[in-house]
């Protein structure tokens, strides 16, 4: 599941709302949370761009951006059913690891 993207009804900060966006999954916190990173297809977000020549397998339908360092917890639910778009080359979410470290300040 780490290193997937899906697509998912993503909650609005307020949670009232949702928006479906594919997301990357980062990491497993344990099986009720994960840590995701959303994509967006606007390529003039910061972040790290990603094609499909970044991608092991599945596809994306457009370059996307995945938007460092927007992390976020959410239930393992919301994956449970979702589509799953692509999973990431390994050296590609080193990238990302890598990329969000530095936004942190690890």
């Amino acid at each position: 599941m780490v290193g997937n993207i899906y697509f998912i009804h993503m909650p609005y900060s307020d949670f009232k709302k949702a928006k479906g966006r594919p997301v990357l999954v980062f990491k497993s916190i344990d099986k009720n949370y994960l840590l995701i990173l959303p994509l967006t297809s606007n390529l003039k977000r910061d972040g790290i761009v990603i094609t499909n020549q970044d991608i092991e397998d599945g596809s994306i339908k457009k370059d996307s951006v995945v938007i460092v360092p927007k992390l976020t917890a959410i239930d393992s639910s919301l994956i449970i059913g979702s589509k799953f778009i692509a999973s990431l080359k390994k050296d590609s979410f080193i990238k990302v690891k890598s990329e969000l470290c530095v936004k942190l300040d690890c």
